[in-house]
């Protein structure tokens, strides 16, 4: 029965989260700029109640969150979780301004349009950041998954922790630890408020095709080669969008109920991670193909990335990811039970 504010409810993991809360019984509102949503539609959630904002501007972004689009009856959020922003890399790094005022001025807007709320009903606030904000671990830290060997194994640091400090070379890796930053600021300001980064996330809903999943998923479906924009080394973790979610949720309880610590960073990360070339031939076979992937080499920006997070505070309030190779199963299941799901672009 609470009070729960999406920003971003639109986004693929912003509808997930929206579909979870309403299931739970939650009073949600969305908040964002999109007003055509193939995810919330496909989630069954097309009329989701929306406010009309743009968080990259404070003008009375503080009179929205505490009255709503001015109709009687509104009450404040009790929870609010943030996830608008921009999410693409290439964009962000080809439009850093933007990325700034959507990722960093869009956080601290937000964030002091909560600080300002009446006294009382504001319990948590879960901002998204981003497991970009570690940077790479060098490349044969982590052992692949698979076939694909990693380059060498001659690391001795193997995972990022959450205390860990932003090692982000690129612009929207470094927009999130600026958002880290901002929780950790506000947190000590009292504002029940902490970051969670998760990894890569795939599952139902998922409208974008330049995702590594959803893409390959499409592909084979069509009776295509799966692409392969980069070159396949890169190793990451990889959850089902149901883990994110979940992660959200209790982290946003343990907020509420005092059993997390405000201004803290909260790390959602894979069991193992695996490289792309891997993830690409689990899929092949998941769909029952025969093809071999297309990879076209033109986005060598992570070339023999290595990434793998550990979930310590998470797990300590009862978080788990699933197994990928359910999951995986799982999605494709979706996808082909799902005729319309040619709406991705």
């Amino acid at each position: 029965d609470r009070r729960v504010l999406v920003t971003g409810a639109a986004g693929f993991v912003g509808a997930n989260l929206c579909r979870a809360l309403v299931d739970a019984g939650a009073d949600v509102v969305g908040l964002d700029l999109i007003r055509t949503s193939p995810s919330l539609r496909v989630l069954g959630l097309p009329d989701l109640p929306m406010l009309d904002r743009d968080i990259r501007s404070a003008d009375r972004l503080p009179w929205v969150l505490a009255n709503g689009n001015g109709e009687l009856g509104w009450t404040p959020p009790e929870i609010v979780f943030h996830l608008a922003g921009k999410s693409h890399i290439s964009d962000c790094q080809r439009e850093p301004l933007e990325a700034w005022r959507a990722n960093v001025q869009g956080a601290w807007n937000l964030l002091e349009a909560c600080r300002v709320l009446p006294a009382g009903p504001l319990l948590a606030v879960v901002l998204a950041s981003s497991n970009h904000v570690f940077g790479s671990l060098n490349p044969g830290a982590v052992p692949a998954t698979a076939r694909y060997a990693a380059v060498r194994q001659d690391s001795a640091r193997t995972a990022w922790l959450e205390d860990d400090p932003c090692g982000a070379k690129d612009v929207y890796g470094i927009s999130k630890g600026m958002v880290d930053l901002l929780a950790r600021a506000y947190g000590h300001m009292g504002l029940p408020v902490a970051a969670l980064r998760h990894v890569n996330g795939f599952g139902p809903a998922d409208p974008y095709r330049s995702h590594l999943v959803t893409g390959p998923i499409c592909d084979l479906l069509e009776g295509r080669p799966p692409v392969i924009r980069g070159d396949g080394t890169a190793v990451k973790g990889y959850i089902h969008v149901r883990d994110i979610v979940s992660a959200y949720l209790i982290l946003a309880q343990a907020l509420a109920e005092g059993r997390a610590e405000a201004g803290t960073g909260y790390n959602a990360g894979a069991p193992a991670p695996i490289s792309v070339l891997a993830i690409v031939d689990t899929l092949i076979q998941l769909c029952g193909a025969h093809h071999v992937p297309e990879i076209l080499g033109e986005d060598l920006s992570q070339s023999y990335y290595v990434e793998h997070l550990l979930s310590g505070r998470l797990e300590a309030l009862g978080w788990e990811a699933g197994d990928l190779h359910e999951d995986l199963a799982q999605t494709v299941a979706w996808f082909r039970d799902h005729k319309d799901w040619k709406w991705a672009v």
